[in-house]
């Protein structure tokens, strides 16, 4: 238990800075550290990535409460658009739990191994697309689908989100900030989700709500949080290389993601 505990604080210290530095989700390294947690457990491998995703937006729960409430103070949100689509990633994620609950381990291994790579790619290119009218019509589905594909993976949302209300014409403060904020909603219906969804499941570890491992969540929270002030207060400084070392980060990205996607399909 000890050494399951040392693993889960450096991986939520590492999370937690690197989220502060360049203001990067952190699934792409907690859902892999989980999954080898869970397997060095000796759970059944068809419920190890089950409970990775399921764990993981429940690692981040305080912290985007914490980032909503920030931006909120601050007015960098609209909360026009927050109105408009928080509804559609609440049932997205209700419903992305849902589907992953009927998806066997390897194929969410896959799923996830594909939306890591994506979105490491767009971290790499630095991806800002022209704004374009007639896209604020489409809040609702658009919520739908990030909550969906966030709640499968484990993923925060936040990355396509920004995309989206760029695209939208948004600026750019007002992109950042909003889609920061609606990093709760997904968050929250997430892991509500997965506990519900797995509730009866059997042969789930002590300590679980459904697919929600309580120690995990504490573990990599706590750590996260402390270390994403020392994060933030690095990025200040003003000779960081910020771009250069987000397509860094984005190429471990893709690294991980081409990882578990070579050892999914060849199980």
């Amino acid at each position: 238990m000890f050494a399951t505990l040392c693993v889960l604080v450096f991986g939520g210290a590492l999370v937690g800075f690197l989220s502060g530095l360049l203001g990067v989700g952190g699934a792409m390294i907690i859902v892999p550290l989980l999954n080898l947690l869970f397997s060095g457990m000796g759970l059944p491998q068809n419920l190890v990535q089950h409970l990775a995703v399921g764990t993981a937006p429940s690692t981040i729960l305080f912290t985007a409460l914490v980032t909503f409430l920030a931006h909120a103070r601050m007015g960098a949100m609209r909360w026009d658009v927050w109105r408009k689509t928080t509804p559609g990633i609440i049932l997205g994620a209700a419903g992305g739990a849902v589907l992953a609950h009927h998806i066997d381990g390897r194929s969410l291994e896959i799923l996830f191994a594909a939306i890591i790579i994506v979105m490491s790619g767009q971290m790499i290119m630095g991806f800002k697309p022209r704004p374009r009218t007639g896209l604020q019509a489409f809040f609702f589905p658009v919520g739908m689908l990030v909550g969906g594909l966030a709640s499968l993976s484990g993923v925060a949302g936040t990355l396509q989100l920004v995309v989206f209300l760029a695209w939208a014409g948004f600026a750019w403060c007002d992109c950042v900030g909003t889609a920061a904020a609606l990093s709760l909603p997904i968050a929250l219906a997430s892991t509500l989700s997965y506990m519900a969804v797995g509730w009866n499941v059997p042969e789930l570890p002590r300590f679980s709500l459904g697919y929600v491992y309580l120690p995990g969540t504490f573990g990599l929270m706590i750590p996260s949080m402390l270390m994403a002030v020392a994060g933030a207060k690095l990025a200040h400084w003003p000779r960081l290389p910020v771009a250069a070392l987000k397509r860094g980060f984005g190429g471990f990205g893709v690294f991980v993601g081409l990882s578990i996607l070579f050892k999914a399909l060849a199980a």
